[in-house]
Parts: structure tokens; C-alpha cells; sequence
């Protein structure tokens, strides 16, 4: 996943391939996260997210989608940003492998304090091993902010699936395990555009622990996906475990989204 802001929405888009679909198709829902975060990283205000989302899945794997979020906090409500993600998923015709090539902008609004508030665009890409008894996943990424983070994750998942529930819906349980490394400029950038960077001693050590490629997070997470027809309902609790933290150190997190979407 990406998992970014949108890793925790990313976490939500697990594939649930019970039909083989080759038309185009407009998508439309809603997501809460009980946590924004970023790698398990929180704003001081430990904000809760809300952000409808639209976008297009062509015919050819190709797709296109927007996603405009709302932060709520002890001192405000606010529209905080849009995202525009472009890319492409791919299989090969056996359904044994599977991958994802993207590249996502970021329009924040500038008195947004999330974390995540001082990346401008990012590139990634992911492949995933698909079996019966374990999912195996490697895929690298490349966020731009004052200067480029490269970045790398790797995961393991197992799909359960119980078709004909209720009639004609399909339930998907996804348990997934996730590590993500890299390097940490955003932070830096953060941190300055927040003005608390104020001493050059402590400037100078965010400034080389932020070169240094390292564990950002681990996660746990169990996505679970109630599909009926062209409705699908994802709830995802997740625990992360954030590390290497520049400004300290963070405590886990348990957080859960809720997705909402609609198929048309």
C-alpha cells in the first residue's frame, strides 16, 4: 500500500477479484480514519479524517481518482487537502502475480498540521506474489517534498473469502503484515514550515537522522470487505508501530478506516 495518508487509505483497496470485470467503471464512496497518520506518525491534535473520493477504473487496468479530505480535531474542522492519484494495475493471465505502477499529487491546504501536510507528489510502484497460502509483496516508492525520500515496503497477506453470504454478497477478510523503510526529508520539512527548528543544534541533527535510511513502521492490519453487487463496505483495524521517529519517540497506534464505495 500505498500507505500513506492514503496508506491508510491504500490498506482499504484490497483486491477482491470475485468477478472478472473488463468494462470501465466510475467509483464513488466515503472514508473515515479513526487516526491520521503518516508511518504511525500523528499531528499534536491527533486529527480524525473524512474524504469522499471519485474516480475512474478503465477497461485496461489504467485509472484515475481523487480524494478530498477533511480533518476534525479538538480546535477545528477543516478542509486540510485534495489528492489526485493516476496509475495503473496489472496480472498476468494465470492470476499469479499482480502489480501497481502510480504517481499521486498533493494539494495541501498551508495551515494544515498533519505531518504528511509537506509532501508534494510521490511515485510508486508494488508486485505481489499470489498464492493460496501466502500473498508476498515488495514495492518501492518516491515521495518529493523540500527533497526526495526514497522509500521501499514489503508484505506479507493471506485472502479469505466466503461467497454466497447473505444470499449473493461476498465477504473478504485480507490479515496483512507490513514493514516500510526509508529515508525521512519530509519530516525536516515539517518540521521547518511549522517553525520548530528554532536551534541550529537541533537542526543540524534532524538533518542527518533524516538522510539516513531506516524502519519507519511496522503494521498489522485486517481489512475486512462486505461486496454486494456494486456496493462494497471495508472496514480496516490496523496497529502500527512507528520507528525511528525524528521528533521522538511515538507511541503505537491503533486506528481504523471505514470505506464506503459504490461501483456505477
Amino acid at each position: 500500500m500505498y500507505r500513506s495518508i492514503f496508506i491508510a487509505l491504500l490498506v482499504l483497496q484490497v483486491q477482491v477479484a470475485f468477478t472478472q470485470d473488463s468494462t470501465t467503471h466510475l467509483v464513488v464512496g466515503v472514508t473515515g480514519n479513526s487516526a491520521m497518520n503518516y508511518y504511525g506518525r500523528v499531528d499534536s491534535l491527533k486529527s480524525k479524517g473524512l474524504y469522499p473520493f471519485v474516480g475512474v477504473n478503465f477497461s485496461n487496468g489504467l485509472y484515475i481518482n481523487a480524494n478530498f479530505v477533511f480533518i476534525h480535531n479538538n480546535l477545528q474542522s477543516q478542509y486540510a487537502a485534495t489528492l489526485v492519484e493516476g496509475g495503473y494495475n496489472f496480472h498476468n493471465k494465470k492470476n499469479t502475480l499482480s502489480g501497481n505502477l502510480s504517481t499521486t499529487r498533493y494539494f495541501y491546504q498551508n495551515n494544515t498540521d498533519l505531518i504528511q501536510s509537506a509532501i508534494k507528489q510521490s511515485v510508486a510502484a508494488s508486485i505481489t506474489q499470489l498464492n493460496k497460502i501466502v500473498n508476498i509483496t515488495i514495492g518501492g516508492d518516491v515521495k518529493f517534498s523540500s527533497q526526495a525520500d526514497p522509500g521501499a515496503q514489503a508484505g506479507l497477506d493471506h485472502i479469505i473469502k466466503f461467497t454466497r453470504v447473505f444470499g449473493k454478497c461476498v465477504i473478504v477478510l485480507d490479515p496483512s503484515v507490513y514493514v516500510y523503510a526509508g529515508t525521512q526529508h519530509f519530516t525536516q520539512t515539517y518540521l521547518q514550515q511549522q517553525h520548530f527548528l528554532l536551534l541550529p543544534a537541533g537542526e543540524e541533527m534532524v538533518t542527518k537522522d533524516s538522510r539516513q535510511f531506516s524502519i519507519l513502521s511496522y503494521e498489522a492490519s485486517l481489512p475486512m470487505i462486505l461486496a454486494y453487487k456494486k456496493f462494497n463496505l471495508i472496514l480496516s483495524p490496523a496497529y502500527a508501530l512507528p520507528q525511528h521517529v525524528l521528533t521522538g519517540n511515538a507511541a503505537a497506534l491503533f486506528y481504523t478506516t471505514a470505506t464506503l464505495k459504490f461501483t456505477l
